[in-house]
């Protein structure tokens, strides 16, 4: 989840605690500028959510200075000593909410952010995702130059639109079951990945130590039986057969293998505009 979900599923948790909080207070007939000093901590809590510790603290001080002025009638009325405590307690609830939840929030941000760089895992299918293939292939072809060896990368290509015919949530599971039949199907040393992009879901495998015949071999059972797994789940498939590629590196025509990793790069880039992969397409 991303710090701008995570930021707006917490503004809604909040809200609604401290609202909840409230109204049992009003229900209960606690004195109303108490009930009121409870709705007080929401603009705090949108602060710290918005605007990190300075934003926190700052409409802490504000709540306190506002609490203060609806208790001035009772202070002038029977002296401040009664109320001290009162008020100092409150301001030090305000502050101390607005001071702890802004650290919290910032450094749930930095986590978030962090897990967000170094993403590799697929939400939809639990394969890897576009920026894992980039930096795979990466190493595979450094690999490749390096000790004379080979691979190959195996793609099944799945209309989008014939799954989202099914409605989302059937869709999510045909992808979810998608995924974990892929991740059985393959060898341990390969890795399975998923990309969406265009109105096509790439199902791609790299084969390290596989040369151009056993990748079509590949290729080829892995699209018939993607393709008759996803009829048997329902899904209207056009055609007879699943578009399929294979690309072996290195090989007489590297272009292909390419073309394939600039189509991911294009993806992680809509998936991760702000953290974008650092790997080299070439």
């Amino acid at each position: 989840m991303s710090y701008a979900a995570t930021r707006r599923l917490t503004l809604a948790v909040g809200l609604a605690v401290l609202l909840l909080v409230a109204a049992v207070m009003f229900v209960r007939r606690v004195d109303t500028i108490e009930v009121v000093a409870v709705l007080l901590f929401i603009p705090v809590f949108l602060a710290f959510v918005l605007w990190d510790v300075i934003g926190g603290v700052l409409a802490g001080v504000g709540a306190t200075v506002l609490y203060a002025i609806l208790r001035q009638p009772a202070i002038d009325a029977v002296g401040d000593g009664r109320f001290f405590t009162l008020v100092a307690g409150r301001a030090l609830g305000y502050i101390a909410f607005g001071l702890i939840g802004g650290m919290a929030d910032r450094q749930l941000e930095r986590s978030l952010e962090k897990l967000d760089v170094y993403d590799q895992v697929d939400d939809a299918t639990g394969l890897f995702n576009a920026r894992f293939f980039l930096q795979d292939t990466d190493l595979e072809m450094a690999r490749a130059g390096r000790y004379k060896t080979l691979f190959s990368v195996c793609v099944v290509e799945i209309p989008a639109d014939a799954l989202e015919l099914l409605g989302r949530r059937k869709q999510a599971a045909i992808l979810s079951d998608v995924g974990h039949q892929l991740a059985e199907a393959v060898r341990s040393v390969d890795r399975a990945v998923h990309a969406q992009a265009e109105g096509v879901h790439h199902f791609a495998v790299i084969c390290p130590e596989t040369g151009p015949e056993g990748a079509r071999i590949f290729v080829d059972r892995l699209a018939d039986q993607l393709g008759d797994h996803l009829r048997n789940r329902g899904v209207a498939l056009e055609g007879t057969s699943l578009a399929r590629h294979a690309f072996t590196f290195p090989s007489d025509d590297d272009h292909g293998l390419a073309r394939m990793r600039a189509s991911f790069a294009a993806i992680e880039r809509l998936e991760h505009p702000e953290h974008p992969a650092d790997t080299q397409v070439s």
